[in-house]
């Protein structure tokens, strides 16, 4: 049986009444992060529907509900839920369409850059770090351009000084604050690693003159979702976002390839399919390089893109760009501190220039750099990305094939399938890259075309 619930209400169908269920596994794609494809339906006139959907067909009734709460049901499992929202209402009924509303998930802030939204002020410390920012010392001899400024010798953040004071926010501090404000929570296995408590936001926005700190100077002009889809090409995150619950689970793909098969689906497959080989099967991982930067012409080794070696099971293929536009700073062989050449913010430079390309450090407690204890956020050199981050999704895309087949599936499979679990069909492993269904009044077992991808 078919059940869809608005606003917590089952509406009543239309005889014989079929929606669309077709969902995408935000692992394998690296710009967007896919919820399911919006698809309208219609509901019937009733009087059931009509106090539903609050009587907006009447002309004297205004708009009052943009969306409404949305929950498929199909013999009392949850197959998917979202939101709908009205096309147009007729004497005979209402034009409806749902989607998970990724788009808008953030509200008013969507589309909103982290440093244009006012996060508030705070204090400035006389020494050390917070739960918020830090002091990271980082080599800039250019931060002041041709100016001459008292106190300056070259080290931003420098102990006891009072220029070039630059406050550097931990991005778990950021996502917390922004979370508060949408009414979102992040969450996941991500803010167990190491890492996530160590990266900061690197910038050049000098509290030269100022009382107290304005948090959105120090951030970069990026969106949230921005700064999360970046996030995802420089670490290989996997992004999760549940729309009711207003949760977004973070954690690394990696980690999603090799867990272990847990679901043998061999009994519900049909024996056909169609089989397509993977030819994009190499990566090419990058990021933004600051022209502002002086020490990044020509681009480092350390910093230069990560292209997969051509070995003889990838031969032949072509690779797949990954470009973060989250980058970072050199590291001074000598003093082991952060180094650049760049231009900062100030009233004591004429200099100034905008805040340059988004970057990010990893804060050990003392200084930020591109390196820490086993991490490190160069895509070459010792503890590199590539091999901390994206050995699975090298081997998963050296190896793998696509096979398009249909699958015989019960409600309760769709209602507790998730995208981060891997089936097992006919001693072969793999990952569902998209699954789409056709649900209607009556059914026990759903005939689902899915893409697996072996792994």
């Amino acid at each position: 049986m078919l059940d869809i619930r608005i606003e917590g209400h089952s509406v009543e169908l239309s005889p014989g009444m079929a929606l669309t269920l077709e969902k995408f596994n935000p692992l394998l794609d690296f710009a967007t992060v896919q919820g399911s494809r919006v698809y309208g339906f219609s509901l019937p006139d009733t009087p059931v529907n009509r106090r539903i959907m609050g009587h907006f067909y009447h002309p004297q009734t205004g708009y009052k509900n943009r969306r409404f709460k949305c929950e498929k049901y199909v013999d009392s499992q949850l197959v998917e839920k979202g939101f709908v929202k009205i096309q147009e209402a007729t004497s005979t009924g209402w034009s409806l369409y749902f989607t998970q509303n990724l788009g808008e998930i953030f509200g008013d802030l969507q589309t909103i850059k982290l440093s244009e939204i006012d996060f508030g002020s705070l204090p400035i410390p006389e020494t050390g770090s917070t739960e918020a920012f830090c002091f990271p010392p980082i080599q800039n001899p250019g931060f002041y351009g041709n100016q001459a400024v008292a106190g300056f010798d070259g080290l931003v953040n420098k102990a006891g000084s009072s220029v070039a004071r630059v406050p550097m926010f931990f991005v778990n501090w950021v996502l917390d604050q922004f979370g508060g404000m949408v009414g979102w929570q992040f969450t996941g296995t991500f803010f167990q690693d190491p890492i996530a408590a160590q990266l900061v936001l690197a910038n050049v926005f000098s509290l030269d003159g100022l009382s107290e700190i304005k948090v959105q100077n120090h951030l970069p002009e990026l969106t949230c979702g921005e700064l999360l889809i970046e996030l995802r090409k420089l670490l290989n995150l996997f992004l999760d976002f549940d729309v009711r619950r207003r949760i977004c689970d973070i954690s690394f793909a990696d980690d999603v390839l090799k867990a272990p098969t847990l679901l043998n689906w061999t009994a519900k497959a049909n024996l056909n399919h169609t089989k397509v080989p993977e030819t994009v099967n190499r990566l090419e991982l990058a990021y933004d390089i600051d022209g502002n930067d002086a020490l990044l012409k020509p681009i480092p080794l350390l910093m230069d893109k990560y292209i997969t070696p051509e070995t003889a099971s990838n031969e032949g293929g072509s690779t797949l760009p990954i470009k973060s536009r989250l980058s970072t700073y050199l590291v001074d062989p000598v003093s082991g501190l952060a180094s650049t050449s760049q231009a900062g913010i100030s009233p004591s430079n004429k200099d100034s220039q905008a805040k340059g390309t988004p970057k990010l450090l990893l804060w050990d407690g003392e200084k930020a750099t591109a390196t820490s204890g086993p991490n490190s956020l160069f895509w070459n050199g010792p503890n590199a990305l590539p091999g901390r981050r994206w050995a699975q999704m090298e081997r998963f895309k050296a190896n793998t094939f696509l096979l398009r087949k249909i699958l015989y599936l019960t409600p309760a499979d769709l209602a507790t399938f998730s995208f981060k679990n891997k089936v097992h069909i006919r001693g072969v492993n793999y990952l569902v890259g998209s699954l789409k269904a056709s649900l209607n009044t009556d059914q026990s077992i759903i005939g689902v075309e899915v893409e697996l991808w072996k792994v």
